[in-house]
């Protein structure tokens, strides 16, 4: 399913962002750990929002950096 169609749906696995992403797991968690991709504890799992796999893809409509609703959470 595109991520695209996502959107509206539940937050995606790290799996799922690296297998569409084309990138392996721990790219994925790299990005988590260093802010470049934001996700969130659900569950004592990591999640990705869909909207944050689309901010990655499309950089120059970057979520706000300031903006304390995308503030990252100490995951590692």
């Amino acid at each position: 399913m595109p991520i695209n169609d996502r959107l509206g749906e539940q937050m995606l696995s790290i799996r799922e962002v690296a297998t569409y992403m084309n990138v392996s797991i721990r790219t994925i968690q790299r990005w988590i750990r260093n802010g470049t991709l934001r996700a969130y504890r659900v569950g004592g799992l990591l999640r990705i929002p869909p909207l944050a796999v689309e901010h990655m893809l499309r950089p120059e409509e970057m979520f706000d950096p300031y903006d304390e609703s995308h503030k990252q959470l100490n995951l590692f």
